[in-house]
């Protein structure tokens, strides 16, 4: 089986990448690609310093915390970047990569944003559900605890 895993380095990122790296781990047959898509932002939007070649820096960053955070595991994994197309958003991208690479199953995490706009329009994770025509698991890390 080839699982797809894609990160953005957040909270429901890791916890897609544990959730997959634990089914690659149950099936001996089976393959993990780690992807990043390094969304570029508008000019205006972007943070002060951070260039195009910096979206690069930024997609490494997020690669090697994962690298970093599967250190250990005994299974084949693969860690790729991507940029969306000047048309394409990242749930887009991220369902054109893994038709290319053929995976049997996406797994994303999602923080469960409470926003209006987020509900209304929907997340990169609810996106990806409509728009991919391979299957996705959704993860959501687990709840942080209230420290008194």
């Amino acid at each position: 089986m080839r699982i797809l895993a894609a990160t953005d380095g957040s909270r429901g990122g890791t916890a897609a990448l544990r959730f997959a790296a634990r089914l690659v781990s149950a099936d001996s047959d089976s393959e993990l690609i780690v992807l990043t898509v390094a969304k570029p932002q508008p000019e205006a939007a972007a943070p002060e310093g951070i260039q195009p070649n910096g979206l690069r820096h930024r997609a490494e960053k997020i690669l090697k915390a994962a690298a970093h955070q599967l250190r250990g595991q005994a299974m084949p994994i693969q860690y790729r970047f991507v940029t969306p197309r000047p048309t394409a958003q990242v749930p887009e991208t991220i369902s054109r990569e893994a038709d290319r690479l053929k995976a049997d199953l996406v797994v994303v995490g999602s923080e469960g944003r409470d926003t209006l706009s987020e509900w209304v329009l929907g997340g990169t994770a609810l996106r990806l559900v409509y728009v991919s025509r391979r299957p996705v698991t959704v993860v959501r890390p687990p709840r942080r605890r209230k420290t008194s």
